[in-house]
């Protein structure tokens, strides 16, 4: 029985081009190498975001989506009373699990919360696009499901691709570089992983720029990162209020740059490549 029937045969969603392609990138170990070691917010905007929804809480049960190796964990410490992280990559899990054994985590898939409870959150977030990683249907089935678990009042935290950024206007490029070491045997492997990552984001780009979607609601395109490994959903400010509000989010929400400034929706410049964005669900339904 091949993947996908099997999948719809046990009433999960049947994987998409972008979803296979996704979800083999995330398991590499070189990707989880990478995972493995980050640290920290990425820029001032999610800092800044991180703030403002540390400043609308109104209570500290925290929902983790996305965790990865657990780089967001200890961002969330100071505002999470209980947490539980949650990933749809076991080995992305067994990472989270190993960095911070006094937490919880989960294999869980964001489109499908059943196993939590209504309403039994306060905070949940999305980090480093991972929203973006799968299709329209899949995305509408992560916002209804986040705002089945979130408490009357409770924030949704989460980053998306800018559609009309100009990286996916002009042509994403090859962008790893080689660092320079004295070393030679450090110097030759190195030299042997930029031109092995070289050669397979050039087999990549040809082989997944055809499966890119450009036209309509649903916008999937290729990126860079991972040497051309992820396909991404991109979207606009509006299109985030229209698929927030029909989830029961109030509108119009909170959009934050990179540099952390609050964004005016018709003021997005070509240069903002993805975007924080801060949804509250409202205290009365």
């Amino acid at each position: 029985m091949r993947g996908h029937d099997a999948r719809a045969l046990h009433g999960l969603p049947v994987m998409t081009d972008m979803e296979r392609i996704n979800r083999a990138t995330w398991r590499k170990p070189l990707s989880l190498r990478e995972y493995r070691r980050l640290s920290g917010f990425l820029n001032p905007g999610e800092r800044a975001a991180f703030d403002r929804a540390r400043s609308m809480l109104t209570g500290g049960r925290v929902l983790d989506i996305g965790v990865g190796a657990g780089r967001t964990t200890d961002l969330l410490e100071d505002m999470a009373s209980s947490y539980l992280g949650i990933d749809y990559t076991p080995e992305m899990i067994a990472l989270a699990a190993a960095n911070h054994p006094d937490k919880h985590f989960q294999l869980m898939d964001a489109r499908d919360l059943s196993a939590l409870a209504d309403a039994s959150f306060d905070l949940v977030v999305f980090s480093f696009n991972g929203i973006d990683s799968v299709d329209g249907a899949g995305r509408i089935a992560v916002l209804t499901s986040v705002a089945r678990v979130l408490a009357p009042g409770g924030v949704f935290l989460f980053s998306t691709f800018h559609r009309d950024w100009q990286g996916f206007r002009q042509g994403l490029s090859y962008s790893a570089r080689v660092l320079w070491t004295a070393n030679p045997l450090r110097l030759a492997l190195r030299l042997a992983r930029y031109g092995y990552g070289y050669i397979s984001a050039r087999i990549r780009r040809m082989r997944y720029s055809r499966l890119e979607r450009r036209d309509g609601e649903h916008v999937s395109l290729l990126h860079s990162a991972h040497d051309f490994g992820i396909m991404v959903y991109a979207t606009t400010p509006a299109q985030i209020d229209r698929q927030l509000q029909a989830a029961g989010f109030e509108t119009p929400v909170i959009l934050i740059g990179a540099n952390g400034d609050v964004l005016h929706p018709d003021s997005l410049i070509a240069g903002e490549e993805y975007f924080q964005v801060a949804a509250r669900k409202p205290l009365v339904n």
